[in-house]
């Protein structure tokens, strides 16, 4: 298959490629490289440096013929969202009409959206299912929710995914999700690390092993809609750290901060529909997960 993959030169994007790669396909990669870094790709990828929220830049890839696009281009910065509200919507819902106009010009047989679960449905005290109303605190999840309905209006072939908090190599350790390559790098650093409120927040922690293969898994055409990926696993700040401390030996010290606002207490997906239809099911634990990222 020839497949765009837009921010594959970040975190999500460059592992998708790899396995894109492996696997035989013909990767080109649009990314803008304002959080994605040419080092996440092996040497031989062709890269296009692009805005996917300027219509004009997107000349470089225009007429190019895809079998299927994977759109991971985004801003992911939820508290960055309520102060830069103008550039996420641009990036966001400008950058996803533009590439759902991208997909029907060439007619691809798949637009896989990358979407966000936490930021999504607010609080949730029992794991979110995909009918869980929407309930985003943020810009960033009121952009993405505007973002699906863009791709779901679509005309040609989509399905949606909506990630739990991924973690895994590459990871940014400057970006409010990451906590997981925040702490390890603080472990690795021999500083301490931080944890914002009690200690008690909650979130579902996904390997990008297992989000690859969800991606991958809906090329295959027999699926649409929206689909959350996570691992219907909720996990304390506080129990994380613990399973780091079993893999990493003790932290080198913890400081206490004050919660950070518009974030909430508690994120968890339920997968069940993925599994149920076929398309996808977790594999890898938060242990293994975290013994591979520092591997």
């Amino acid at each position: 298959m020839r497949v765009l993959v837009t921010g594959g030169a970040g975190f999500i994007g460059s592992n998708v490629v790899d396995a894109l790669a492996a696997r035989g396909d013909l990767v080109v990669v649009l990314d803008d490289l304002s959080t994605g870094d040419r080092g996440n790709l092996a040497p031989a990828t062709t890269l296009r440096v692009a805005d996917v929220a300027d219509e004009r830049a997107l000349d470089a890839v225009k007429g190019e013929p895809f079998d299927a696009i994977v759109h991971c281009a985004s801003k992911t910065k939820v508290v960055e969202s309520m102060e830069k509200a103008e550039l996420y919507r641009r990036v966001i819902v400008d950058g996803t009409r533009n590439i759902v106009r991208l997909a029907e010009d060439c007619h691809a047989r798949i637009l896989v959206n990358i979407s966000t679960g936490g930021a999504l449905y607010g609080e949730t005290p029992v794991c979110a299912t995909e009918q869980t109303p929407l309930e985003a605190p943020s810009n960033y999840g009121r952009y993405k929710a505007e973002a699906e309905r863009v791709v779901a209006a679509a005309q040609v072939p989509n399905v949606t995914l909506r990630l739990a908090n991924v973690y895994g190599p590459r990871q940014r350790r400057d970006l409010e999700g990451g906590v997981v390559s925040i702490f390890q790098g603080c472990w690795q650093r021999g500083e301490p690390i931080t944890i914002y409120g009690d200690g008690t927040a909650e979130r579902d922690y996904v390997h990008v092993a297992d989000v690859v293969e969800a991606i991958i898994a809906a090329f295959a055409g027999r699926h649409s809609g929206v689909y959350n990926v996570g691992t219907g696993v909720p996990t304390s700040v506080n129990a994380l750290v613990a399973v780091m401390r079993k893999v990493l030996g003790p932290p080198p010290g913890v400081h206490q901060a004050p919660p950070r606002s518009v974030e909430v207490q508690r994120s968890c997906l339920d997968a069940s529909k993925a599994a149920r239809d076929g398309l996808w099911r977790p594999r890898i634990s938060l242990e293994e997960g975290i013994r591979r990222t520092v591997a």
